[in-house]
């Protein structure tokens, strides 16, 4: 039983998540974000030195990703026909929800 429950879990999770990136928004601070981010992906600044998004898993939690080589760790964005890509992949904490998955060309592949 419990391993049904589990299974019917994953699979839940799996159907909730999100597999793309609607837009990109420009924004000259952290200030300007919304308190709801959406299925968007804000970029902080010009050159953007922070990306924004909440997280597509779906658990509601905001992710930083740092765009700024100065500090580490930190994350290299190309943005290319208004679809964006992330490298390395992006993560949340174990203790968090710890979701961990790609972005590439806008689409959101799942580690």
């Amino acid at each position: 039983m419990k391993r049904l429950i589990a299974y019917l879990r994953r699979l839940w999770l799996r159907f909730r998540r999100r597999h793309e990136i609607a837009s990109i928004v420009q924004v000259s601070s952290r200030s300007e974000l919304p308190t709801r981010l959406g299925t968007s992906l804000y970029l902080v600044g010009d050159p953007p030195k922070w990306a924004v998004l909440k997280c597509p898993c779906g658990c509601g939690d905001t992710i930083d990703v740092n765009l700024m080589k100065a500090r580490s760790p930190a994350w290299q964005l190309s943005v290319v026909n208004g679809k964006a890509s992330f490298h390395p992949s992006l993560w949340m904490p174990k203790d968090k929800c710890g979701a961990h998955f790609w972005i590439r060309n806008g689409k959101i592949t799942w580690v």
